[in-house]
C-alpha cells in the first residue's frame, strides 16, 4: 500500500495532461500511487497516460466510459489503496514538494483532512491568498476557520485520510457538476482532526475564455442549477445525521445557504430571474446565521430586498 493515492481525472485535456502528469512524476516524496481515469475522451489524452503508465510502475492507468467528473473521481477512490487520497485536475499541475510537506504534517498530527493553499493562475496574473494555519482542529472549529475566507470549495486543496473517506460512505453526487460545493463542507464538518498549512503546494490554471456561447450557457446553467439540488441533498443529509450538533447544523446550512446566494450574483437575464426564482422557493434567510449584529442585518435585508442583497453584498 502507498502512502498516498492520487487520482487525476482525464477528459480532453491532451494539450495540458503531460505537465500535469509529469509534475506529480517529479515529487521530491516518492511513495506514491497515481490513479489516472479516462473518462471517455476524445482526444489522444490516452496516448500520454499510456506514456507515463509505462515509464513508471506508480502510474496506473483505467478506463471508463463517460460519466461526468462526479463519477469518475468515485471510480478512483474505489481504485485507490493509499492511506490518503489527493485529487488533482487534469489541466493543472503540483508543486515538487506537495507531498513531503503534507506527510511531514500528517507524521506530526495523524489528522484526518490536510488542506494546503494553492496558487490561481492566469494570462496575467499569479494569485495566492492568504490563509489561516492550524494544527488538529475539530470539524466544527476547521469549517469556522475555513468559512471566514469561503475557502472550501476546491476540493484540489485537500488531502483527505481514505479510511476516514470510506468510514463515512462520502460520495459524489453522480451527474453533477460543483460536486466539491456540494461534499467538501460536509467532509470538514464530520472530521475529528483537520490540519491547515499556508504553503502554496498546487497550481490551479484559469484557462482564457472566449466571448460566451449558446454551449458555454448551458453550462453555466448546469452548474447553477446543480448547484441547487446538491443545496437540497445536503438539507436532507445534515437533518439525518443524528451525530451533528445544533451548532454544526445551523453553521452547515448558513454556508450551503449563502453559496447558492453568492452564485445568483454572477448570474445575469433570464438565467438570474429563473435562478433567483429558485431561490425564493427554498426560502433561503431561514438558513441564514443571525448570531451577530451584523448578520441580523444582512440577514433581514436579504428578507426584505433578495435582489438588492445580492447585488451589493
Amino acid at each position: 500500500m502507498s502512502k498516498f493515492s492520487i487520482i487525476v481525472p482525464v477528459y480532453n485535456v491532451e494539450k495540458y495532461l503531460k505537465n500535469c502528469l509529469e509534475s506529480i512524476l517529479n515529487q521530491s516524496y516518492e511513495d506514491f500511487e497515481v490513479i489516472v481515469v479516462n473518462d471517455g475522451t476524445k482526444d489522444n489524452s490516452q496516448d500520454i497516460i499510456d506514456e507515463f503508465v509505462k515509464k513508471d510502475n506508480r502510474f496506473k492507468g483505467f478506463k471508463k466510459k463517460n460519466e461526468g467528473i462526479a463519477t469518475t473521481r468515485n471510480y478512483g477512490i474505489n481504485k485507490a489503496s493509499g492511506e490518503y487520497i489527493v485529487f488533482v485536475d487534469s489541466d493543472d499541475d503540483v508543486c515538487e514538494n506537495l507531498l513531503e510537506t503534507i506527510d511531514e504534517i500528517i507524521e506530526t498530527d495523524k489528522p484526518d483532512i490536510v488542506r494546503f493553499n494553492a496558487a490561481t493562475i492566469d494570462q496575467d496574473s499569479k494569485n495566492v491568498i492568504e490563509q489561516e494555519e492550524f494544527s488538529n482542529l475539530g470539524g466544527l472549529e476547521a469549517f469556522k476557520s475555513l468559512m471566514k475566507n469561503d475557502l472550501f470549495v476546491a476540493l484540489w486543496s485537500y488531502a483527505f485520510k481514505r479510511d476516514y473517506w470510506l468510514k463515512n460512505n462520502f460520495k459524489f453526487t453522480d451527474g453533477l457538476v460543483h460536486e466539491d460545493y456540494g461534499l467538501t463542507p460536509y467532509v470538514i464538518l464530520k472530521a475529528s482532526k483537520v490540519s491547515c498549512t499556508n504553503k502554496v503546494l498546487y497550481n490551479y490554471y484559469v484557462r482564457e475564455k472566449s466571448i460566451m456561447n449558446d454551449k458555454e450557457l448551458e453550462k453555466l446553467k448546469k452548474k447553477a442549477f446543480d448547484a441547487l439540488q446538491l443545496f437540497d441533498e445536503n438539507i436532507v443529509r445534515i437533518n439525518e445525521d443524528k451525530k451533528v450538533s445544533k451548532e454544526e447544523e445551523a453553521i452547515f446550512k448558513s454556508y450551503m445557504a449563502n453559496g447558492l446566494i453568492t452564485k445568483c450574483s454572477s448570474l445575469d437575464g433570464d438565467l438570474f430571474d429563473e435562478y433567483f426564482l429558485e431561490l425564493k422557493k427554498r426560502n433561503l434567510s431561514q438558513y441564514l446565521l443571525s448570531n451577530t449584529f451584523g448578520r441580523k442585518i444582512k440577514k433581514l435585508v436579504y428578507k426584505l430586498m433578495p435582489k438588492y442583497y445580492i447585488k451589493h453584498f
